[in-house]
């Protein structure tokens, strides 16, 4: 089923990709990953929109506070904490897991880039890794190892994006390319976390929190193509051969 606001659609539907994933989940679970997705997309338009940090630290904080309001079915008149209000009960911790994803989004609003691989990787895992480990509670899923599997394969879709953005800099959405660090390292090492996560298979009930592992596979091979340089060739948009590889992965078990 649908979210149930239209506007909650729309925004899940920005992140394109994720929720084309959504799309192979069951009925049922459609809405409460959709939910996650449009809160996700929310938080990081603020880092992308606010004109001062301070501005978007106390978007951020008005997120915290509410959350103990959503938790216990009373959001507020926001589209997207009423949809986490209904998906609230599907997650194993939700106060302290979704408080820790707007958290890791303050990391957005600071005003140098990452200092090192290693601490890039370290805002991959709490933001877009955070959210595939949600994802896997919305899909009924609490086997350790797959949350391992699904924050791994979360990680390494959201360095795979940090450098796809690069070519489209704004005036509020810095470099994320760590000093001393290139495209290739910083997308081989999004190749790796990959390889490491499929030595392992997942339900098939877990899929949809990690099919985008085949998504990231088609950037990276067009990356590879572009000698790593993503300013090279504008990105074509997720279309049809997104939509057949992630229906492909859903047959096949294989993300």
């Amino acid at each position: 089923m649908p979210p149930s606001d239209f506007s909650v659609l729309e925004l899940s539907r920005q992140d394109r990709e994720r929720y084309l994933c959504a799309l192979a989940a069951p009925h049922d679970k459609r809405a409460g990953l959709m939910a996650l997705i449009a809160f996700n997309q929310e938080l990081a338009r603020i880092g992308q929109t606010a004109s001062e940090p301070m501005l978007g630290k106390i978007k951020l904080q008005w997120w915290i506070d509410v959350v103990p309001g959503i938790l216990q079915g009373r959001p507020p008149s926001h589209p997207v904490a009423r949809a986490l209000a209904e998906t609230g009960g599907a997650l194993q911790d939700p106060s302290k897991s979704l408080r820790a994803l707007i958290e890791a989004r303050n990391f957005d609003l600071e005003p140098e880039k990452p200092a090192s691989l290693n601490e890039l990787r370290a805002y991959a895992y709490a933001t877009s890794g955070a959210l595939h480990g949600l994802m896997l509670d919305v899909l009924g899923i609490t086997d350790d190892a797959v949350l391992t599997i699904a924050r791994d394969v979360g990680a390494a879709w959201a360095l795979i994006g940090v450098m796809r953005a690069l070519p489209y800099r704004t005036a509020h959405r810095r470099d994320m390319l760590p000093a001393d660090t290139t495209v290739r390292e910083v997308l081989e090492c999004a190749q790796r976390m990959l390889s490491d996560a499929r030595q392992n298979t997942v339900p098939k009930a877990a899929l949809p929190a990690v099919l985008v592992g085949r998504l990231a596979d088609r950037h990276l091979s067009r990356l590879q193509k572009q000698n790593w340089d993503p300013a090279l060739i504008e990105e074509p948009p997720a279309g049809v051969g997104a939509v057949a590889s992630i229906w492909l992965g859903k047959l096949s078990g294989r993300y």
